[in-house]
């Protein structure tokens, strides 16, 4: 059977195929001849919407990055708007770990991300921060951030709680007294978060 002819693209089309083949196959699985077939198209006619893969990858970032909410940094509760920021860029990027880890190897390029930073830094600078301070706090806020949606800290405990018992008693205690380790990972987050938001503006 023939490729479509009558098939428009868009590059946001491109862009969510290519992230669906990622979240299903690993980004290594991303080839332009594989995201033309998934399309039903021929290769070539992905090169009039997109110049390389590497194009194809910055447009599945663009499309995460577009999830992030950034309206709720004009909430004049600075704590609340910061708060309700992290969560939402945690859980844009939590939902496509393959895609964290190329950005967090990556320079900010996207207008999407710079624009989300720039919002964030308005919205503490509004309050009484002074830019150093601010982009110390920003930091803190995105290592917490992309540290947690790309390794859960629970992850790493793939046995039963009992067979850490012997060598590792306190570590099996507290898995067996944990059975919700989704819980912990959020309620971590969270906690992380309160704690670095608890200090007032310094100026």
């Amino acid at each position: 059977m023939g490729r479509r002819s009558d098939l428009v693209l868009t590059r946001e089309d491109i862009a969510r195929t290519a992230l669906a083949i990622i979240d299903e196959e690993g980004v290594g699985a991303l080839t332009v001849r594989h995201l033309a077939a998934r399309l039903g198209v021929r290769s070539p006619s992905l090169y009039n919407h997109v110049r390389s893969k590497d194009e194809i990858l910055d447009a599945v970032v663009e499309l995460i990055d577009e999830e992030i909410d950034t309206g709720c940094l004009d909430d004049p509760d600075w704590r609340r708007g910061i708060t309700a920021f992290a969560r939402s860029y945690r859980q844009a990027f939590r939902a496509h770990p393959e895609v964290l880890s190329l950005v967090a190897r990556e320079a900010v390029e996207t207008a999407q991300a710079l624009h989300a930073y720039d919002a964030a830094l308005a919205a503490l600078l509004r309050a009484g921060w002074s830019p150093e301070r601010a982009l110390q706090l920003l930091a803190s806020i995105d290592y917490l951030v992309l540290g947690s949606a790309l390794v859960p800290f629970t992850a790493g405990f793939i046995r039963p709680p009992g067979e850490y018992a012997e060598r590792y008693p306190s570590l099996a205690a507290a898995l067996a007294g944990s059975p919700d380790l989704t819980a912990v990972d959020d309620d971590g987050f969270e906690r992380g978060l309160a704690a670095l938001l608890r200090e007032d503006p310094v100026g």
